[in-house]
């Protein structure tokens, strides 16, 4: 009984302190939601319920917590990095702050053991930050190269002006959206959580992580050759509009496909599970923790 109402005792600590956390710093948050309704981000909006639901597959009966005074440390550096980016005004930093905020918060209430055990699912919440922006130049330079060069090795007439593709038939503007990032980002998040549920073996995840990031930039070439081979060959009539959308799903959904069947043939289906650490004696809560935690997250929050 003893070990349930402190169990309970933390439990509603934890939620108290997540709460002021989310109050504190709402700006970023909301910050946070809007990027996350974005096609490129809508990601962010599975990660913290997948995290969650790691956490409750992994759950312990009779789950004992012992509060982890190091952790501290992590929730004044997750602190002082919010507001020294708020000074500075950078949104990305505050982003990662809130992460760690919360990771550092789980593991300074919960202790060193449940952080251990659930490493993974928490480090996963670093996945909901919004990513990758300024890789788009480059994915778009390339995808661009692609193209220039697919029509040369077919000997049709092209040339490029900026962004533009010029062909006989008509001109291809080759936007940010063309570049491929909604499609890297997605198969990114997603490689990294097939790589923890299905292999333990290191070579096998690095395999699946670069098939993650490689593919998706190879589909969208691919996707993006095919649209103009279309158009120009049909003079216009297909490869644009309604036909451009439909084809660039079903490359999508083709991609997605071909990662998640290598992942699941390739599977460390009857490996031993890895080593997990042993479960924390039962001891009494320590709010005095929690209360030094709340006072750096709202001062923090505060002065942002």
């Amino acid at each position: 009984r003893m070990a349930s109402r402190g169990a309970q005792i933390t439990i509603a600590g934890a939620l108290g302190l997540f709460a002021l956390l989310l109050l504190m710093w709402l700006p970023t948050l909301r910050h946070l939601i809007g990027l996350w309704q974005i096609p490129t981000y809508f990601h962010g909006f599975l990660v913290p319920i997948v995290s969650l639901w790691l956490i409750h597959d992994g759950w312990r009966r009779e789950e004992h917590f012992t509060s982890w005074p190091l952790a501290l440390i992590g929730v004044a550096g997750a602190s002082l990095l919010y507001l020294v980016a708020g000074q500075l005004d950078v949104i990305t930093l505050q982003h990662i702050a809130l992460a760690g905020a919360v990771i550092s918060i789980s593991a300074l209430v919960f202790g060193r053991a449940f952080a251990v055990r659930h490493r993974f699912a928490l480090l996963f919440l670093f996945c909901a930050i919004p990513v990758g922006e300024s890789l788009t130049p480059l994915l778009q330079e390339l995808t661009i190269g692609a193209i220039i060069n697919t029509l040369d090795l077919l000997r049709i007439p092209a040339a490029r002006v900026g962004e533009v593709i010029r062909t006989e038939p008509g001109d291809f503007h080759v936007v940010e959206a063309c570049a491929g990032l909604q499609y890297l980002v997605a198969m990114a998040v997603t490689g990294i959580l097939l790589a923890h549920l299905l292999y333990l073996n290191r070579s096998k995840q690095l395999v699946l992580m670069i098939l993650a990031i490689t593919v998706p930039i190879l589909a969208n070439w691919a996707r993006a050759i095919t649209l103009v081979l279309v158009a120009v060959h049909s003079d216009f009539a297909f490869g644009t509009g309604t036909s451009h959308t439909i084809l660039s799903w079903v490359m999508f959904g083709a991609v997605m496909a071909v990662v998640f069947v290598y992942a699941f043939m390739t599977a460390d289906k009857d490996a031993p599970r890895r080593p997990e650490p042993a479960m924390a004696p039962a001891h009494c809560p320590r709010p005095a923790l929690w209360l030094a935690a709340g006072g750096m997250v709202a001062v923090a929050g505060g002065l942002a």
